[in-house]
């Protein structure tokens, strides 16, 4: 790369790397590719949820006096707050201008993926979960609500877990349709099959449930295996798309050392986005009071 400038390093920047930042935190995060997105157009904002369901009785008539029941149906709101994440990634220019590869390229991936992995560990194991964030994360609700189970060191055990998930959901009234793991599971799931010697994985789907595999980091192995869940529950709010701006006046602080990026022939690229987590617990005809969408296939011990 011949001498470069803080003006031609700005546009490329702005004009080639945001995307690739945008796409690399899209595809890195779990969440954003296994859950539905919704744009915030404040900070705050309100999704209803189903708090009690209207029930049906018997009208007693032998005399004609009977008299038919009331009931009623209610919702309250679970808020969706956004909250932002964001890394500052300083690097020397004379290290862009030597470089033999394209290492903003590199950067922008890097950046992307931190934000991605950033999201997923909130939102699946509770990892610096945001306080403004008051529903509980994956696992938690799988524990709270007893849809947790443990797999043993055969084959036919996580095979049968992962079934005992999908069941305790659909028992509480929701729609198992998503696995979600971390990616090295896949091979342990490739050559599993059915009765019929059919293999249960195929293309992005096992037994029936899409596939999303953990790639960022994000997974804790130690707390859960796969996660089993009714995607319609959850919803991830972006009130901003993930954003890129140069920096190259600007002191950066890290715990008590400071960075001078002008003094010190140095740029940065500041990544950002806000986003927003909810998880619903309706009440269902058969769960009654709120329920979960969500189980954990936790490893033995655990």
């Amino acid at each position: 790369m011949a001498d470069i400038t803080r003006a031609e390093v700005a546009s490329l920047i702005a004009e080639e790397y945001a995307p690739q930042i945008i796409k690399a935190a899209t595809q890195g995060s779990t969440a954003l590719s296994a859950f539905p997105t919704i744009p915030l157009g404040t900070k705050t904002t309100n999704v209803p949820v189903l708090a009690t369901i209207p029930t049906a009785s018997w009208v007693s008539d032998t005399d004609n006096t009977g008299v038919k029941p009331t009931s009623q149906a209610t919702w309250v709101n679970k808020t969706l707050v956004a909250e932002e994440v964001a890394v500052i990634l300083p690097i020397h220019e004379n290290t862009l201008a030597d470089a033999t590869e394209d290492l903003l390229a590199q950067l922008a991936d890097l950046a992307g993926q931190a934000i991605g992995k950033k999201l997923d560990q909130a939102v699946f194991f509770g990892t610096d979960k945001p306080v403004s964030w008051t529903s509980l994360d994956i696992l938690a609700a799988a524990v709270a609500a007893g849809q947790t189970f443990q797999v043993g060191a055969a084959e036919d055990d996580l095979y049968g877990s992962i079934l005992q998930g999908a069941e305790a959901i659909s028992d509480a009234g929701f729609d198992p349709q998503t696995l979600i793991a971390r990616r090295g599971l896949a091979f342990q799931l490739g050559n599993m099959r059915d009765a019929e010697d059919r293999l249960l994985l195929n293309g992005n789907y096992f037994a029936g449930l899409e596939t999303h595999w953990s790639r960022n980091g994000a997974w804790e192995p130690d707390e859960a295996t796969a996660f089993i869940v009714d995607p319609s529950t959850v919803r991830i709010g972006v009130r901003e798309d993930v954003t890129v701006k140069f920096l190259d006046q600007a002191t950066l602080t890290d715990g008590e050392n400071q960075i001078n990026l002008a003094e010190r022939d140095m740029v940065a690229l500041r990544v950002k986005a806000r986003f927003g987590y909810v998880l619903g617990n309706p009440a269902t005809p058969e769960a009654g009071a709120a329920a979960y969408g969500v189980a954990a296939v936790v490893p033995a011990g655990s």
